[in-house]
């Protein structure tokens, strides 16, 4: 028995050192003021052009207040809002995993109410989004924002927005400001209390839904936004239905799941770990994936979910769904050379 168990634990070893695990927690945020800058002219296909466009340059401006770069305005935002000196937000910006951590353990979380009532004391999260955006600004993040504007410009047959999972903002703060009617809508009252002050501050007024006491309209939007948001949702099946219905006939759901791993304390409100299931999960709502920006940012048209055709296409995706799944998996891989392959296993075994 003794023998099984230590070959196991090799076995156990050597798969870990073969297969790159998920992402967990995302740790303390970089400062970028003491990163080197990223050599952005190597950058490709959407990443590249999303960075360059006008809607990024659009997306920087929106973080500045007049007569400040986007340093001072994000820390001013922050500042002004809590009542903090700029340095103490800074330190928060940074650290932020750590309170939210302490937010998440504040009451049981066991439970999709818990879960919920988790977005109504997750003050830490206005000052994670917030440096996000900051770094995104400096090409330390995709520029998922810029990137589903230009998508909406492009393809959307109209210019009524939400932003499902608004967050601070930034992104409905984006499209208003290229001409878009943008609806923020968010579970957490702190977040949105906060996005709308932060619009306000610029003389952009939004419309916001606070989703614990609000259902979206029917029928109302072209397009709908999801970024960073799908992952944290308990009703995964509800949400998507709810956005279908939000949509016009054609309109487009633009969306991306931040699956982790739940091995770690920073990752515990990041609810699922494969995304090929979620991504099925939309298309079974009743939407057809078009096109994928960045490797990573879907951009799904809404379609009749009861149709014949549909019902049959969907029967075959779920058929194929293990198939994705282990691809999922295999891309995960670091897979061997002949001259890494004596310094692999001796990294597995434990052995120096």
């Amino acid at each position: 028995m003794a023998a099984v168990l230590s070959s196991a634990s090799i076995v156990g070893r050597l798969a870990e050192a073969l297969v790159a695990p998920r992402l967990s927690d995302q740790g303390r945020h970089p400062d970028p003021i003491y990163l080197p800058e990223p050599n952005v002219l190597e950058w490709e296909g959407r990443h590249g052009i999303g960075w360059r466009s006008a809607e990024m340059e659009t997306f920087r401006a929106s973080l500045k207040l007049e007569g400040e770069d986007i340093r001072d305005g994000i820390l001013n935002d922050l500042s002004a809002y809590h009542d903090l000196s700029p340095e103490t937000c800074r330190e928060i910006c940074i650290d932020w995993e750590r309170r939210s951590i302490e937010e998440w353990k504040s009451a049981d979380r066991s439970t999709a109410q818990g879960i919920i009532d988790f977005y109504d004391v997750a003050h830490s999260w206005t000052f994670d989004l917030l440096w996000y955006a900051y770094l995104q600004s400096f090409g330390h993040g995709l520029p998922a924002s810029a990137m589903a504007a230009a998508f909406a410009r492009a393809c959307a047959s109209g210019r009524s927005h939400l932003d499902f999972g608004s967050g601070v903002g930034v992104t409905s703060q984006l499209f208003g400001r290229l001409g878009f009617e943008s609806t923020m809508a968010d579970i957490s009252r702190p977040m949105l209390d906060f996005a709308v002050w932060r619009n306000n501050r610029r003389g952009e007024e939004k419309k916001s839904i606070n989703l614990r006491n609000r259902q979206l309209p029917a029928d109302a939007y072209d397009v709908i936004t999801a970024i960073d948001t799908l992952a944290h949702v308990p009703d995964f099946d509800a949400a998507a239905a709810r956005l279908h219905r939000s949509l016009r006939p054609g309109g487009w759901l633009i969306a991306n799941f931040d699956v982790r791993s739940q091995k770690s304390e920073g990752s515990a409100w990041h609810l699922y770990q494969r995304a090929t299931v979620l991504d099925f999960k939309v298309q079974r709502a009743g939407f057809v994936r078009a096109d994928t920006l960045g490797g990573v940012l879907h951009c799904y048209r809404k379609v009749d979910p009861d149709s014949a055709g549909r019902r049959a296409r969907m029967l075959l995706q779920a058929a194929w769904l293990p198939v994705r799944s282990l691809k999922e998996l295999t891309d995960r891989v670091r897979w061997p050379t002949p001259r890494r392959l004596k310094r692999l296993w001796r990294a597995a075994s434990g052995r120096r």
